[in-house]
């Protein structure tokens, strides 16, 4: 289903009634969280939810491209060229930008951009990577859905500057050992940077013993996507 969802369609013009969601999907351990959006996009596809999705390459590693088959994307409509034009102050209309994909309009990191040449490097102003999520959540907010799909660290600012412009932070963890940073980056962000309780949510389907034990105790862990999404709502 999600080969189908993932082909391309024609740009439907978002409506302007419609409350949105803000959600990044983020693994501190830096893990991939591409995983966790393949099993939510259905259930949004079902449920006729209108979606956009924004890849930030803060590492610059093209996952939902890898993850969806998405060999061929026009470089006018991706991420890379959004933040170059935004850096530059020569912005084109917004929704040209957009990859339109049934199930989803799309903000991507470029298949085939270069790995030694990552667009961050290519970047003249600081400010951008601190504007950017905000200006991304205005332009995209008639959607019922927004994903920002991070692959960043607290370190680096559009990863950071997009979790503060988040209506929902998801910390995702695979595996065990991703466990342990991911619990690590939760305090981190409630003690530190003031992150509250109700934004942060901690997702596992592991059934690894650390992780249901620790995760049921005192994190209210979400083991299924339909939970999440249940629970992620931003209330009217």
């Amino acid at each position: 289903m999600l080969q189908k969802m993932f082909k391309k369609t024609e740009h439907t013009q978002p409506g302007a009634q419609r409350t949105s969601t803000v959600m990044a999907l983020w693994n501190p351990a830096g893990g991939d969280s591409t995983k966790l959006l393949e099993t939510l996009l259905p259930l949004l596809h079902k449920a006729e939810e209108s979606v956009a999705i924004v890849e930030l390459p803060c590492l610059g590693v093209p996952r939902i491209a890898y993850r969806f088959g998405l060999e061929e994307v026009a470089p006018a409509q991706t991420i890379d060229q959004l933040l170059i034009d935004y850096d530059r102050r020569m912005l084109q209309p917004f929704h040209s930008y957009l990859l339109p994909l049934e199930g989803a309009d799309c903000l991507l990191i470029q298949p085939r951009s270069k790995p030694d040449s990552p667009v961050l490097l290519k970047l003249q102003q600081e400010q951008t990577l601190v504007e950017l999520p905000s200006y991304l959540k205005a332009q995209l907010s008639s959607y019922n859905w927004v994903f920002f799909v991070l692959q960043g660290q607290l370190i680096h600012p559009l990863t950071f500057f997009s979790l503060r412009a988040a209506d929902k932070v998801v910390l995702v963890a695979h595996e065990a050992i991703e466990w342990i940073r991911t619990v690590g980056a939760y305090t981190l962000m409630k003690e530190n940077y003031g992150f509250s309780a109700e934004q942060l949510l901690m997702f596992s389907e592991s059934r690894h013993s650390l992780i249901r034990e620790q995760g049921k105790k005192d994190f209210n862990l979400i083991a299924q996507p339909a939970e999440l999404l249940k629970l992620g709502r931003v209330s009217v």
